[in-house]
C-alpha cells in the first residue's frame, strides 16, 4: 500500500504544472505562442528542452529576460510539431499564433 502512495504522489507531482505554465503578458508573442503551445501539448519545460537540446534554464529565462535566438525558437517549435512561420501584419493573434488558423492542429506537411 504504502509503494503505491509513493507512486501515485510522484506522478502527482510530475503532472502539477502540465498545461498551466503561466507567461507573464509582457512576453513577446513568439515566446508566448511558444508556451502556449506546451500547455496545448500537455509538455513541460524539461520534456521540450531533452527534445530540443535547448537547455531548461534558456527556455524558462525567455519568459522573463531574454529574448530567444532564432534557432532556439524553432528547435522548440519543432518539438512540439510546429514551425515558426513569417505572417502579413495584423493576423497574429495575442497568442502568437495566426488568427485565421486552428492552433491546436498543425498543418500536414507535404
Amino acid at each position: 500500500m504504502r509503494e503505491k502512495t509513493a507512486e501515485a504522489a510522484r506522478a502527482g507531482i510530475v503532472n502539477r504544472h502540465r498545461g498551466l505554465i503561466e507567461v507573464p503578458t509582457h512576453t513577446n508573442p513568439v515566446v508566448r505562442g511558444v508556451f502556449e503551445a506546451m500547455n496545448r501539448r500537455l509538455r513541460t519545460q524539461n520534456e521540450v528542452s531533452a527534445a530540443s537540446g535547448v537547455h531548461v534554464s534558456v527556455i524558462s529565462s525567455w519568459k522573463y529576460r531574454h529574448m530567444p535566438r532564432l534557432d532556439l525558437i524553432e528547435a522548440a517549435l519543432n518539438t512540439l510539431d510546429f514551425e515558426l512561420a513569417i505572417v502579413p501584419r495584423g493576423h497574429r493573434g495575442p497568442d502568437g499564433f495566426l488568427r485565421d488558423a486552428d492552433p491546436e492542429e498543425p498543418e500536414p506537411r507535404s
